[in-house]
C-alpha cells in the first residue's frame, strides 16, 4: 500500500491563517454552568426533569436501535427540556436538555474489559452502550460500521488521521499525545476483525504525528498482533481526509455510488473514534468528550481543547482568553465546510471538530459555506467556466445540480448525483461568481428530504386506511354468512320428536264442518289452561242429573233445572276445555 493512487479532483496550496493551535497541548475541559444536549426527533429520555444524574449516566436513546445517545457529561441535575440553539447551518432551535452540574464527582458504574476477551458482537455492543459516533465530522455511529462487518471479508482497515480542513488539528493532537493507545487499539480491532492491512494515515505536514505512531509500531515484536501496521503519509491536498477520497488515494478503489467502504472489504474509522472506542473497551468509559480546535484570528489563544458535550461556545472561548474586539464572525467546523453560527450559545456536539472565530479579512476569503443562501446577495450570475466540475472530488457537474437545485427540478437533480456531493466546497471556492454552491445543494437535499418523509407518511397512511376497508368488508362477510346461516335454520322443516331432531310439536286441529283432519306443521301447539275444580264440579253435577233422567224416563224436576241452569251459567264464564 506504499504506492498512492490519488483521487479526482481538489486543492491543493490551501493554508488557513489563524494562528497556531498546537502551541499548547491539549487543555483540560472546563465545567460551564450548564451543558446543553440537544435532541432529536427520534430520541426518547430516560429520566425525568428535577432528578439528579451522574456523569456517565445514559439520558437519552434512540427509539430506533435503542443505541445511547447521550451520557451526562458531569454530575449534577437534570433541569428541564427546553428549546435552545442547536449546531445546525438551519440556525433553528432544537428541544435540549439543560444540565446544571453540580462540580461532584459521582460516576455511573463502568465496567473495563480487555481486547483479547471480546468478540465482534461483544465490541459492537460496546459501541452502542457507550454512544460512540463518528468523531471526523460525519457522525456515523460506529456500531453500525462494526456491524456491518459481520459476515463479510475485510481485507484493509483505515485509521483516518487525515485533518478533513485546513486549520484544524485535532487529529495531529490526539495523535502526538495517545499515539501509544491509538497503536494498541489499532491492532487490537486489527487482530479482532483478521484484515490483511492496516494503515494509519496522516498528512506529510505533521511530522511530529507520524514519528510518534512510527516510535510506537516499532516497539512491537515481529509477530505481535499489530506489527503489520503501517504509517502512510499523503500529501496535503484538501479533501483528502474525506473518507471517500481516502480510500481510493490508499487502494486505488471507489465506493459504489449509493453504498458504503465494507462493501469494497473496507473499514474506516477516524482516530478520535479509534481512541474513544479504546477507552470505551478499556476503562468502560462512555463518549462525553472530545478534542477541539478553536482557532482564528478573533481568538485571543488559538488551542486544542478537550470539551464536555453540551458546553456552549461563549463560555469555550473564555477559557480561551476570550475573543478579541474584532471578532466579527463565529463558524463551527472547519473554513471550508462549516457553517456560520447565529448565537454564542450554541453547543458543542460529537461532530464539532473546530471552532473558528473570524475577523472581517477571514471572512472575505471563505469559499462562502458557511454562509445562508440570500436570493439578493451580490454574487453574479454563473458564466459555466467549469472550474467547479474540474475540482470536485466526487466527479460531478456542479453547475448543473446549482441550476436545478435553484429551480426545485429534484428529480433532475437526483439524477445527476446530488446525494454523492460530500459537500466540501471547493467549488465554491473557486468560483468566480461567488455563487454558496454548497447552501444550494443543502437545501435542495433538505427538500427531498423531506419530501421522502411526507411520501414515507402518506405511504403508511394508505396502507392503514387500506387495511381498515379489507376488516370492514370481512366483517360485513361474515355477518352476512351469519345472517344467511341463521335464515336458513330458521326455515328448515321442523321435525317430531324422538328423531333427534328436537321435540317440535304440530298442531292437529278437527274441522267440525267436514270431519276431515287438518295438519299444520308450521304453528306450535299453545297449552291451554287446566279447568278449574268448581267448574268440574259444576260439569259433574250436570253429567249426574242427564243420567238421573235417563233413567226415571222424564224430564228433571224444576228446581233440577234451575240449579242446572245456574251451573251452566257459572261454566260458560270460564275458558272451555276441547276435548
Amino acid at each position: 500500500m506504499s504506492q498512492l493512487h490519488g483521487f479526482r479532483g481538489g486543492l491543493t496550496g490551501l493554508v488557513f491563517d489563524g494562528g497556531d493551535s498546537t502551541g499548547l497541548p491539549i487543555q483540560p475541559p472546563i465545567l460551564p454552568e450548564r451543558l446543553y444536549l440537544p435532541m432529536s426527533e427520534h430520541d426518547e429520555l430516560l429520566i425525568e426533569p428535577g432528578a439528579e444524574i451522574a456523569a456517565g449516566q445514559p439520558l437519552v436513546v434512540d427509539k430506533r436501535s435503542g443505541a445511547v445517545t447521550w451520557h451526562a457529561p458531569a454530575a449534577g441535575e437534570l433541569v428541564e427540556v427546553a428549546d435552545h440553539p442547536a449546531p445546525h447551518f438551519s440556525g433553528l432551535s432544537l428541544p435540549t436538555l439543560i444540565i446544571e452540574p453540580d462540580g461532584s464527582d459521582r460516576r455511573a458504574e463502568q465496567s473495563p474489559r480487555q481486547w483479547s476477551e471480546l468478540t465482534l458482537e461483544g465490541l459492537v455492543e460496546i459501541a452502542s452502550s457507550a454512544g460512540l459516533s463518528g468523531l471526523g465530522g460525519a457522525g456515523f455511529p460506529t456500531w453500525i460500521k462494526l456491524s456491518g462487518t459481520d459476515g463479510r471479508r475485510l481485507t484493509t482497515l483505515i485509521i483516518n488521521g487525515v485533518e478533513c480542513e485546513p486549520g484544524i488539528t485535532c487529529d495531529d493532537m490526539l495523535i502526538r499525545e495517545q499515539a501509544a493507545a491509538i497503536v494498541t487499539a489499532a491492532a487490537a480491532l486489527a487482530e479482532l476483525l483478521k484484515v490483511e492491512q492496516v494503515s494509519l494515515a496522516l498528512e506529510d505536514d505533521c511530522p511530529q504525528a507520524v514519528e510518534a505512531l512510527k516510535t510506537e509500531i516499532a516497539k512491537m515484536q515481529p509477530g505481535r498482533p499489530g506489527s503489520q501496521l503501517a504509517v502512510v503519509t499523503v500529501p496535503s491536498r484538501y479533501p483528502s481526509g474525506s473518507e471517500k477520497q481516502l480510500i481510493e488515494n490508499l487502494i486505488g478503489k471507489q465506493v459504489p455510488q449509493g453504498g458504503l467502504p465494507i462493501d469494497i472489504g473496507v473499514l474506516c474509522l477516524n482516530v478520535g473514534t479509534l481512541f474513544a472506542l479504546h477507552q470505551a473497551v478499556t476503562l468502560g468509559a462512555p463518549l462525553v468528550s472530545r478534542v477541539v480546535t478553536i482557532t482564528g484570528r478573533g481568538v485571543a489563544q488559538p488551542q486544542n481543547r478537550e470539551v464536555l458535550f453540551g458546553t456552549p461556545i461563549d463560555e469555550l472561548l473564555k477559557a480561551c482568553g476570550g475573543a478579541i474586539a474584532d471578532a466579527t464572525q463565529l463558524v463551527m467546523g472547519g473554513p471550508m465546510m462549516g457553517f456560520a453560527l447565529r448565537s454564542a450559545e450554541v453547543p458543542i456536539v460529537k461532530i464539532s471538530n473546530c471552532v473558528l472565530a473570524l475577523v472581517e479579512s477571514q471572512k472575505a476569503v471563505l469559499p462562502l459555506a458557511g454562509q445562508q443562501i440570500n436570493h439578493q446577495a451580490t454574487h453574479q450570475p454563473c458564466i459555466r467556466c467549469g472550474d467547479c466540475a474540474s475540482v470536485c472530488p466526487a466527479g460531478l457537474l456542479p453547475q448543473q445540480l446549482y441550476w436545478f437545485a435553484k429551480s426545485g427540478e429534484h428529480d433532475k437533480a437526483e439524477h445527476h448525483h446530488l446525494f454523492d456531493c460530500i459537500e466540501c466546497g471547493a467549488c465554491a471556492y473557486v468560483c468566480p461568481s461567488k455563487i454558496p454552491l454548497v447552501q444550494y445543494y443543502r437545501a435542495a437535499k433538505g427538500e427531498i428530504r423531506a419530501e421522502r418523509s411526507q411520501q414515507v407518511g402518506a405511504d403508511i397512511a394508505r396502507g392503514r386506511m387500506e387495511a381498515r376497508d379489507a376488516r370492514l368488508i370481512r366483517r360485513e362477510e361474515q355477518a352476512q354468512q351469519r345472517r344467511q346461516a341463521k335464515r336458513a335454520r330458521r326455515d328448515a322443516p321442523a321435525q317430531k320428536p324422538g328423531n333427534g331432531q328436537g321435540d317440535a310439536q304440530v298442531d292437529d286441529r278437527v274441522d267440525n264442518q267436514n270431519g276431515n283432519a287438518q295438519v299444520n306443521d308450521k304453528q306450535p301447539v299453545t297449552a291451554r289452561p287446566a279447568p278449574s275444580a268448581e267448574v268440574m264440579a259444576a260439569v259433574n253435577r250436570a253429567k249426574q242429573l242427564q243420567l238421573e233422567l235417563e233413567l226415571d224416563g222424564g224430564a228433571p224436576s224444576s228446581a233440577s233445572k234451575r240449579q242446572e241452569t245456574e251451573q251452566a251459567n257459572v261454566a260458560s264464564d270460564k275458558p272451555r276445555s276441547e276435548d
